[in-house]
């Protein structure tokens, strides 16, 4: 299990919370510890995370979640709701990079990614849950490339195109069962081999459509999810297919 996944498991589920996207990220300057500050834990690895409770009305929050050297579980050190944040720096609007920057009413932190694609994914994901969700005024995102604050219809545009393609493929596959009867046994692993990987490739398609673009991977995420639910009952269907002309 990856970190991000046991931080989803262990510190928002337990809180019916889902956890829209995570980024690990060090301080880029050296925090001020008070002179008497003693009784440290030594390094840690730190999370920004991004959640939304399951129940309605939704609630958004940004957690810092710590992880300590030696130990396996996370603890969330601070939080703070959507509605507080007042700006998110790219710090570059001309390039890819790691940096960014996160104002609050009573904070503000200067970080960088473990890479600069994992830190465009966070602040894509949390433009789109700031137009989403923010009950009051909305952050301003400053220096961030122009992809990373894309809008909302190309995503549903290229979701769509690829539910058309998998419908389409379902389709073809029941036609020709029919046409070829037993034939279809001799080449069904071939056929769903071919789906599979049409499926996949549309999706990967899909998905660095959506990286290059900078459009809504949040919900995008959902939906590749459902695609690949549907292209599994479609394999499930098409052996099904198969033996019944085998019989």
């Amino acid at each position: 299990m990856s970190a991000k996944s046991a931080i989803n498991k262990e510190v928002f589920t337990p809180h019916d919370e889902k956890m829209l996207v995570a980024v690990q990220v060090k301080r880029r300057t050296k925090k001020k510890i008070p002179f008497l500050a003693t009784g440290g834990q030594g390094d840690y690895m730190t999370f920004i995370c991004l959640s939304v409770t399951n129940k309605k009305p939704s609630h958004v929050s940004i957690t810092k979640v710590k992880q300590f050297q030696g130990s396996l579980s996370f603890s969330k050190r601070s939080m703070w709701t959507i509605d507080q944040l007042r700006q998110v720096n790219g710090c570059d609007p001309n390039r890819d990079c790691p940096e960014f920057d996160l104002a609050f009413d009573n904070a503000f932190d200067q970080w960088v990614a473990g890479s600069a694609g994992e830190k465009c994914t966070f602040i894509q994901i949390l433009h789109h849950t700031c137009q989403r969700y923010s009950s009051q005024s909305k952050p301003e995102f400053v220096n961030c490339q122009p992809k990373l604050l894309g809008d909302d219809e190309t995503v549903d545009s290229v979701v769509f195109r690829c539910k058309v393609f998998l419908n389409r493929m379902r389709k073809e596959v029941v036609i020709n069962g029919r046409r070829q009867g037993r034939h279809l046994l001799l080449q069904g692993n071939s056929i769903l081999h071919s789906a599979a990987d049409s499926v996949t490739s549309a999706v990967q398609k899909a998905s660095q459509a959506l990286n290059e673009r900078g459009e809504r991977l949040g919900r995008a995420e959902e939906k590749t999810g459902e695609m690949k639910n549907s292209a599994e009952q479609f394999a499930v269907t098409a052996h099904k297919l198969a033996m019944k002309h085998k019989c």
